[in-house]
């Protein structure tokens, strides 16, 4: 359990202080985010479990979300969600400029490249949606419980943030992604199957987490905690 620590400076506004390695951090943070939309039209199965490849690198959004909104507060993370929905407008954009070019004499990948990324709008859509009411959601959770939990028990504020964002997200997503291409059993299925299986994804990479968080606190020798109205819809 990660309780507070009492050298750490303690702010409450993002002007108290000057972070020294979110820039690092925030990259992880997109770059995980947009793996999840190259991944997201592709499914499996496991025996009769069925999910979607971005099981195994949208919980990682998570974490660095967890992560961000913990050491850094929900400003400085609202920002950086904003930022994604921006890359994620400028990646769909250049995809689907690539599949209209007309293709080389001798390129025969077209009909497999446009196939998959075809998809991308409406996956991409759902996805923007899902990833603005999810991330908000999950550093939402975070910030407040910080606040009632005066930094202490972070592991249990990590969970309660990602079954509560991924609940929203798997309710949200699959709907607007895949909603009447598949059977309704079939899509409430890889809803509660994908949301079980983040929620665990968070669970066991929950020691990695927390001795993230508690060097990152250590390095920066800061605990922040948003003392203030929180603002969505702000850059």
């Amino acid at each position: 359990m990660l309780h507070r620590d009492m050298n750490l400076k303690e702010t409450g506004a993002d002007h108290e202080w000057q972070p020294k390695y979110i820039d690092a951090l925030a990259c992880l943070y997109i770059c995980a985010l947009i793996l999840t939309w190259v991944c997201a039209s592709k499914m499996f199965h496991i025996g009769p479990l069925i999910f979607n490849a971005t099981l195994f690198i949208y919980p990682l959004n998570h974490i660095f979300g967890d992560i961000l909104t913990e050491i850094y507060g929900f400003n400085r993370t609202r920002r950086l969600i904003w930022m994604g929905f921006i890359c994620g407008l400028v990646f769909v954009f250049f995809t689907q400029l690539s599949i209209a070019l007309p293709p080389a004499p001798d390129y025969s990948g077209q009909s497999a490249f446009a196939a998959v990324n075809g998809a991308l709008p409406r996956i991409v859509c759902a996805s923007y949606l899902a990833y603005l009411c999810c991330e908000f959601t999950n550093s939402f959770i975070i910030s407040r419980m910080k606040l009632s939990h005066a930094a202490a028990n972070f592991p249990l504020r990590a969970v309660a943030s990602t079954a509560g964002a991924h609940f929203v997200d798997s309710i949200v997503f699959f709907t607007l992604a895949f909603a009447g291409t598949m059977s309704t059993p079939n899509l409430l299925l890889l809803m509660f199957d994908g949301w079980l299986a983040k929620v665990i994804y968070e669970i066991v990479a929950l020691p990695l987490t927390t001795i993230a968080v508690h060097k990152l606190k250590s390095l920066e020798g800061i605990e922040h905690f948003d003392r203030y109205r929180l603002k969505v819809f702000r850059f």
